[in-house]
């Protein structure tokens, strides 16, 4: 098959092939917009950001809520050739800083609620006049400019004069890395594209043409369902954030064909719409067979497990139609464009079976990480990306994840370092050593919970878990907080002087006893 060489060429195809179609429905704001008011719109915005020097190659950040604006704003710096990096809302100044500094950004569009995180960086991160765009505020002056001035002074006919080639760089996404601060992934207009196409192609035979979206824009899921939406021709109806209780709703009322699966909305009591879901198929990520068995059961609607990662897109799929029961339980197959392996400890091949960490080729995989040489040489090996996820593959070619390598914590969907959690721990002159772990959650998959060794005579009441908090809360999102905060005389430590972390928990039965708990406000 022929793809398009770049997201702003499949733009252009959409605009002339699906013209007044509806194509993207921000339906809570009751905002919506055809293929060619999409066009129109983001070839203004691409006009208007040119004007405040925007270029081929600029790297601007992104730091806006599940609105209209964002798909507009990813879709006009595609035009102008420019990087996008989605910004977490949930930045906390510290965060936003650092994020600024290590992607070398030189323009910032962020909602006008989120301005006092910016403000309070120091002065403002290097960002001259003229280079902070806001989304709902009129024109200020100083600093910002206005997003819908922007938009209203742009040409509909403006030609960026620039074509993108596939592997040109398209997005710098951050993501958590497992040994200090965030890294930022290095996407090309191949990625993307291909990210969209994937489940197009696997899942074919249910001609999908309406997606409901509920990820932030800071995923990457939005993104490559508003390709898969140029690419069809249908609709993607993007709502504000995931609500358990509206999902069903919104299914229904939307008329939604694909969309992933909330696993909290399996622990909520069966409701009388369930079994009116409309859905083609729906996506999960880390069902048990049981799990999967009883969505299906409740909904009525096929249950597919997908495996992804913003380094590689979409990997591992389900096919919708499964001859083979002993595929249930399983990521299933390589999707297009995607070869795997297992790998052994000494980067042989394991035989099936047998547990390896999980290895990954093919066009379109990410560029690597910006910035980060050493990261880099790690991660890639002959051309193959470790994913740092343990997984098995079955006698019949079936890819089974059965753990991570990473020392990271799974948070409600989001990804933490550890490492980053500990560093700023031990920005507390009292704390001289401190060890973070997950903790399994009913709820959230799983908690934080930070190991504190205090400086020699400081006691607990010196540095209570409100004053631990209280500083976290200032340099941390709110995801990343620990729940669970453990003061004890020492770490535990390998031969090579390394923290033991296994061995904090080893014989543990509950991690959350003699913790203090922040959500609750009691010691356990």
């Amino acid at each position: 098959m022929r793809l398009p060489d770049s997201i702003p060429e499949l733009l252009r195809e959409a605009e002339s092939k699906f013209a007044d179609a509806e194509a993207v429905s921000f339906f809570e704001d009751g905002r919506h917009l055809t293929f060619r008011q999409l066009a129109v719109d983001v070839r203004r915005l691409a006009d208007g950001l040119s004007q405040l020097g925007v270029r081929s190659g600029s790297h601007v950040a992104v730091m806006l809520s599940n609105c209209i604006e964002f798909p507009l704003t990813w879709l006009a710096l595609a035009e102008l050739g420019a990087v996008v990096t989605p910004v977490i809302t949930g930045y906390s100044s510290r965060e936003l800083a650092f994020l600024i500094d290590d992607a070398d950004i030189s323009h910032i569009v962020i909602e006008a609620t989120l301005l006092p995180v910016l403000e309070a960086i120091e002065s403002k991160a290097g960002l001259a006049p003229g280079q902070v765009i806001v989304v709902g505020a009129q024109a200020c002056g100083g600093l910002h400019r206005s997003f819908d001035e922007l938009l209203r002074r742009g040409s509909p006919d403006f030609d960026a004069g620039h074509r993108p080639a596939p592997d040109d760089l398209l997005s710098i996404q951050y993501t958590s890395g497992t040994t200090g601060l965030p890294k930022g992934v290095m996407l090309t207009h191949r990625f993307w594209i291909q990210t969209g196409l994937a489940p197009v192609l696997v899942w074919r035979s249910l001609e999908l043409r309406s997606v409901l979206s509920d990820h932030p824009f800071y995923y990457i899921d939005p993104q490559w369902m508003l390709v898969m939406s140029l690419y069809t021709g249908g609709r993607i109806d993007f709502c504000k954030r995931m609500s358990v209780r509206q999902f069903v709703d919104w299914m229904i009322e939307r008329r939604s064909d694909l969309a992933w699966l909330p696993d909290p909305l399996l622990k909520s009591p069966p409701g009388p719409r369930d079994q009116e879901m409309p859905a083609k198929l729906l996506m999960a990520y880390g069902f048990s067979p049981a799990m999967l068995a009883e969505a299906e059961s409740r909904y009525r609607v096929p249950v597919r497990e997908a495996y992804g990662m913003t380094e590689i897109g979409m990997g591992l799929l389900v096919p919708a139609d499964i001859e083979d029961d002993a595929i249930i339980g399983t990521c299933g197959l390589p999707g297009p464009w995607r070869e795997f392996r297992i790998a052994n400890d000494e980067g042989g091949n394991a035989p099936d079976g047998q547990p390896g960490e999980l290895w990954v080729r093919g066009e379109g995989v990410c560029r690597g990480y910006y910035k980060r040489p050493q990261a880099n040489e790690a991660t890639f090996v002959d051309g193959w990306f470790r994913t740092g996820d343990l997984f098995v593959r079955d006698e019949r070619g079936y890819y089974r994840i059965v753990g991570r390598i990473k020392d990271m914590i799974k948070r409600s969907g989001e990804n933490i370092s550890a490492a980053e959690v500990e560093q700023v721990l031990l920005e507390l002159p009292d704390v001289v050593e401190a060890a973070v772990l997950p903790v399994p959650d009913a709820d959230r998959d799983e908690e934080v919970k930070a190991y504190l060794v205090l400086r020699e005579g400081v006691a607990i009441r010196d540095l209570p878990p409100q004053a631990v908090l209280s500083h976290c809360a200032s340099r941390l999102a709110r995801f990343k907080r620990p729940r669970y905060l453990a003061y004890v005389d020492a770490l535990p430590r390998t031969p090579s002087d390394k923290v033991a972390k296994h061995q904090l928990v080893a014989g543990e039965a509950d991690l959350r006893l003699g913790a203090y708990d922040a959500l609750d406000a009691v010691w356990r």
